[in-house]
């Protein structure tokens, strides 16, 4: 079975059939995807930020993530759960769209810059205590990666729910 075979079964389900054609379901899906989105990479863009000393410079980058992770969790958690039925819904017209291979690419390398920072703080703490405005290379290099990444996850998002290819 090749991955086109699958992502066609995959949306000829009964869930990913309903889910498509319902005239509520889908758009409810939709816009919890897009709100868990906003409240991610809302918050996330101001840790951000705070990594290229672009607000709260007077704050440690320890004190603005700590305060905001369990919401960026929440959202993502959100958008996730949501993704993952939205692809259900549309996996095999997803697996044709070259907008959408885009957008999972940003998204691993978002997802891999996050976790390299984290990984790197756990073992230093060095970027969290920072109170100054000067932020080391590595802490900047990560805000401005995390910010690019999460720029393109967004436009080739709505790309890919406008039908570009």
């Amino acid at each position: 079975m090749t991955l086109l075979e699958i992502c066609q079964w995959i949306s000829d389900t009964q869930v990913g059939t309903a889910l498509r054609e319902s005239q509520y379901m889908f758009p409810l899906v939709e816009g919890m995807h897009v709100l868990g989105l906003g409240a991610s990479v809302g918050l996330v863009l101001w840790t951000d930020l705070r990594l290229i000393s672009g607000a709260f410079t007077r704050e440690r980058v320890g004190e603005v993530t700590g305060q905001l992770r369990p919401f960026m969790i929440s959202g993502f958690a959100i958008m996730f759960i949501t993704g993952f039925f939205l692809f259900w819904a549309e996996a095999s017209r997803l697996y044709a769209s070259g907008t959408f291979k885009w957008k999972l690419a940003f998204l691993f390398a978002a997802g891999v810059n996050a976790m390299f920072f984290e990984w790197r703080e756990s073992k230093t703490g060095e970027v969290s205590r920072i109170q100054l405005e000067s932020m080391p290379l590595r802490g900047k290099l990560a805000g401005w990666i995390s910010l690019v990444c999460w720029i393109c996850v967004i436009l080739f998002g709505r790309w890919t729910a406008y039908g570009l290819k």
